[in-house]
């Protein structure tokens, strides 16, 4: 399982990296600089809880809510090409490790039913999520989409 999830990271990385934002070479440097230093502040603190909509239930729930087991978080909106891209993957990954790990795709989109529409259209069965995308890109630091996470049974 360690293996996977180093896998899983790895994998987010490259996309993060090719995510919707900047197109410059420059932006894309200080972006990967950015996102180690994040990477390595993230490992001594609490990831940052958030309230979401469920997309599937209507309800609220809170990032705090799935501790006890790992959870996967991803950012994503409907319009990011590489979002859309890795989507199959986050799948296959769910459909694997679903009951060992949390997995939660948060959608930026500006309407809730967008994103409900195309998870369901595509047949997509893990759990997604919608954010205030002001609040999520403070607390989260996100310059780009998409963007993931693997948070400890800690939080």
């Amino acid at each position: 399982m360690k293996k996977t999830l180093l896998f899983l990271a790895l994998a987010t990385s490259i996309f993060m990296l090719n995510g919707c934002g900047s197109d410059t070479q420059k932006n894309k440097a200080d972006n990967s600089v950015q996102m180690t230093q994040t990477a390595l502040a993230a490992e001594q603190q609490t990831a940052p809880n958030f309230t979401f909509i469920d997309l599937a239930t209507g309800q609220q729930v809170k990032l705090s809510d799935l501790q006890g087991k790992p959870v996967f978080l991803n950012f994503w909106a409907t319009w990011c090409p590489p979002c859309v891209g890795e989507m199959p993957h986050i799948q296959k990954a769910y459909e694997k490790y679903n009951g060992q790990i949390h997995f939660v795709a948060i959608s930026l989109d500006d309407e809730q039913a967008e994103a409900k529409k195309f998870l369901q259209n595509k047949g997509y069965t893990f759990p997604g999520g919608y954010g205030n995308v002001n609040e999520l890109g403070q607390k989260y630091q996100l310059d780009a989409i998409p963007s993931s996470y693997l948070i400890d049974a800690q939080g």
